[in-house]
């Protein structure tokens, strides 16, 4: 491995490269399902901050693991790489942190919480199994999907019990949306990278375009169903999501400059944030 690359000195794209803009996505869409569906009910704030915490240790670690694997090929490995040891001991206090904070959860949140653990250690020995195949990548992008929307949807929904099928819809939608921006990304390194087998070189660019695409239309018909007032707004903001996530993969010209698609890809997660304002 190269030990030798020189520290990235701009602020943003370290933050960017720790995978925060994506910790700052999941607890703004987490945010989200947890107002629903009356857009009254608040998080309970020791599963936000657990959500925050385990979706940071899991993108740092990801990355770790990876290196393992092979030296490492873009920016955000090889940062990881670099800083390989403070992000251990970072992984560390997170864990300490996410164990006392374990103490204050509600119990049903705890019992989503142990199914979760299940299908994560599920998650990394199918990876750990299919590491030297060519089916590798295709499987973790899958599996990544699962897991994040699982993480964002299930910690809010787990608590509720005046949710109607329209609100499920939702949480289903989110982990289309969820699937089409890691598509939209694997079509972009699939492009600059030709060699690399992930889910969109899998699929084809004819079928990862309809599969883009037919995410959007989906999540746009859904508009069209009767819900509460806040679970229109909901869906109407995976709509809003949708598109710019549609707008990224069409623009590619234009975005493939300095991974630009990478940033813009996880800031369109933070549009639920929008919700704060109508």
């Amino acid at each position: 491995m190269n030990s030798a690359i020189p520290p990235n000195t701009n602020l943003l794209k370290n933050l960017h490269y720790l995978s925060l803009d994506v910790v700052v996505g999941a607890l703004a869409s987490s945010w989200m399902f947890w107002k629903m569906p009356n857009g009254i009910t608040n998080p309970n704030i020791p599963s936000f901050l657990i959500l925050g915490i385990c979706t940071w240790i899991i993108y740092i670690l990801d990355r770790l693991l990876d290196n393992i694997k092979s030296d490492p090929q873009d920016a955000r490995h090889q940062f990881h790489f670099h800083h390989q040891y403070y992000l251990q001991i970072t992984i560390i206090i997170l864990l300490f942190v996410a164990v006392l904070l374990v103490f204050f959860l509600p119990q049903r949140i705890i019992i989503f919480g142990i199914s979760l653990s299940v299908f994560l250690i599920i998650y990394f020995l199918i990876l750990k199994k299919s590491s030297q195949t060519a089916n590798y990548q295709y499987f973790k992008e899958i599996f990544t999907a699962m897991l994040y929307s699982l993480s964002v949807v299930g910690s809010a929904f787990s608590t509720k019990q005046n949710l109607g099928l329209v609100d499920y819809l939702a949480g289903f939608n989110f982990f289309l949306l969820v699937h089409q921006s890691i598509l939209v990304f694997s079509y972009y390194e699939a492009k600059e990278k030709p060699e690399v087998k992930n889910l969109a070189s899998k699929l084809g660019k004819t079928n990862a375009t309809y599969l883009i695409v037919t995410v959007c239309i989906f999540i746009a018909l859904s508009n069209v169903i009767s819900a509460s007032l806040f679970t229109k707004k909901v869906i109407l903001i995976e709509t809003l999501m949708s598109i710019c996530s549609v707008l990224i993969f069409v623009f590619q010209q234009k975005f493939s400059k300095n991974e630009s698609y990478r940033w813009l890809g996880e800031i369109v997660f933070w549009l639920p944030l929008l919700l704060i304002f109508f």
